[in-house]
């Protein structure tokens, strides 16, 4: 089971990206878990190292996602943080926390699909013919 953390402001979006997920899940049998956050400090107050990937907005109000992301990092290495922006300029960003992808709002199912696919592949430690 590959566990996923959404961090996203926007509702609609958030349900977007777990209806995609749910999606995926359908399409090609690999089974989630989903945690919802609509905040960065959601997430960051009672983080431990649980998730596989962590789908985190970049603009939010408060702690916005790169704080997040440099939080996340001191405790959790591992995790595949896949930001989620409408402005391409953040992507560079995230390497300095190691992104393992970015997602460009808004998004179609055709292009979010891929992402998770990549991911899948590689947490499967395999080349997947998903």
């Amino acid at each position: 089971m590959i566990r996923v953390a959404i961090v996203e402001d926007e509702q609609a979006y958030r349900v977007q990206f777990q209806e995609y997920i749910m999606r995926f899940a359908s399409e090609t049998g690999v089974k989630f878990s989903v945690s919802v956050f609509s905040e960065g400090i959601q997430l960051v107050e009672h983080y431990k190292p649980v998730w596989d990937i962590v789908l985190l907005d970049i603009q939010m109000p408060g702690i916005d996602g790169m704080e997040t992301a440099q939080f996340i990092r001191k405790k959790d290495d591992s995790v595949a943080i896949i930001f989620i922006t409408n402005m391409a300029h953040y992507a560079l960003k995230g390497y300095e926390v190691g992104a393992f992808d970015f997602v460009i709002k808004p998004i179609a199912y055709p292009a979010f699909s891929m992402k998770l696919k990549k991911f899948v592949a590689g947490f499967s430690g395999q080349e997947s013919d998903i």
